[in-house]
């Protein structure tokens, strides 16, 4: 008589054949996109001295690269006409493409042009389509004739806040005019959730 040999039951590992089998086979399911948080800046626009100031003034974010990721405000003359003249916010005019910008973010992002003295805007960075990364804060502010300032720094959006590092320019040159128009430029991000 022959002896038969005996098979090893299986039974003990279909469950973990299904279970892999299972995970292979599952939709992968993104993980839910990081939500932006909070960018607050402050400022301290000043008395004209010799001359007025317009005050005309626009803040940004652009890419790694220069390219505008978004417009956060603009005065509400720079956006009605002002920005045609090309040298008020010259930086801000040539990249912001502001005569075929739709109107609900024209209308969304112009507010009246801040008032001498302290002043502060806060901006919802999910509310204006910008994703976690590395960006270029940007904020100019119109002087007189050609004269602009230009506040700029590293901003990165994420799960850590932080004080952006503030380069103050002036272009093409500080103007003589007995007054800096405008200083004390903080901003500063705070994340999503965070209090």
């Amino acid at each position: 008589m022959r002896k038969m040999r005996r098979r090893p039951a299986l039974k003990p590992f279909v469950p973990v054949w299904i279970g892999a089998l299972l995970l292979t086979a599952a939709p992968a399911f993104p993980a839910p996109a990081a939500k932006a948080g909070t960018l607050d800046v402050r400022f301290l626009y000043l008395p004209p001295g010799t001359s007025d100031p317009s005050y005309h003034t626009a803040i940004w974010l652009e890419d790694s690269k220069g390219a505008l990721v978004t417009t956060l405000y603009v005065s509400n003359e720079l956006s009605g006409s002002v920005y045609k003249l090309g040298r008020v916010c010259p930086d801000w005019v040539k990249l912001a493409d502001w005569a075929k910008a739709p109107k609900d973010l024209v209308d969304a992002v112009t507010g009246p042009t801040p008032n001498v003295g302290s002043g502060s805007l806060s901006f919802d960075l999910s509310e204006a389509g910008v994703a976690p990364g590395t960006y270029r804060f940007r904020m100019q502010v119109h002087i007189i004739e050609r004269y602009n300032m230009l506040f700029q720094g590293k901003l990165t959006v994420g799960d850590a806040g932080q004080d952006v590092e503030i380069e103050t320019l002036y272009q093409p040159a500080k103007p003589e005019i007995g007054t800096d128009v405008v200083r004390d430029v903080r901003v500063h991000y705070t994340p999503a959730g965070a209090n």
